[in-house]
């Protein structure tokens, strides 16, 4: 997974800047008058956003936007929620689950159903 890192989006300008499933959480988390930096996570389906990618985008965000770090995808692993809080930034998830770096690796081993 590498990320896609915007670095000064305008909180008016967010929820056209996420998948549309997230518009309207992401929208309730940002104030129309604030800079934010987002960072997209990949958001298929099978998608589970692991720290070690999460760790390299924020690595490569270099200095956050002055309102704080969003970061966007489909499942974060518990690993990765704290690396998130660590750097204060605020997840918005397309949905929660008990995920661990270890579990979604082993998910990625298996093939998809058909």
């Amino acid at each position: 997974m590498k990320a896609n890192i915007r670095a000064r989006v305008p909180g008016s300008g967010i929820r056209d800047a996420v998948p549309p499933a997230y518009r309207d959480a992401a929208a309730k988390e940002t104030r129309p008058d604030g800079i934010y930096t987002l960072i997209l996570c990949d958001h298929g389906e099978r998608d589970v956003v692991m720290s070690a990618p999460l760790a390299r985008a924020l690595r490569r965000m270099g200095e956050p936007a002055p309102d704080g770090v969003l970061i966007v995808g489909t499942v974060f692993t518990e690993e990765a929620q704290a690396l998130a809080r660590q750097h204060n930034a605020r997840i918005i998830p397309l949905r929660t689950g008990k995920w661990t770096d270890s579990s979604a690796r082993q998910r990625q081993l298996k093939p998809a159903p058909i």
